[in-house]
């Protein structure tokens, strides 16, 4: 089974959302969520340009 990059880097910045944003309002959040995503995105797609399998 593959994960996709964009999900894997989704399950990421959700951890780190869920860790670090205690009392922020809805669009704040979004905006740290962004700022989470993206950067893991671009490194996870640099270290793996054809996805992560998962090992089952």
């Amino acid at each position: 089974m593959m994960i996709s990059n964009e999900q894997r880097a989704h399950d990421i910045a959700i951890a780190l959302l869920q860790a670090n944003a205690k009392g922020m309002k809805p669009i704040e959040a979004y905006h740290q969520y962004v700022n989470y995503l993206l950067p893991i995105l671009k490194e996870i797609d640099k270290d793996f340009a054809n996805g992560i399998k998962e090992h089952i």
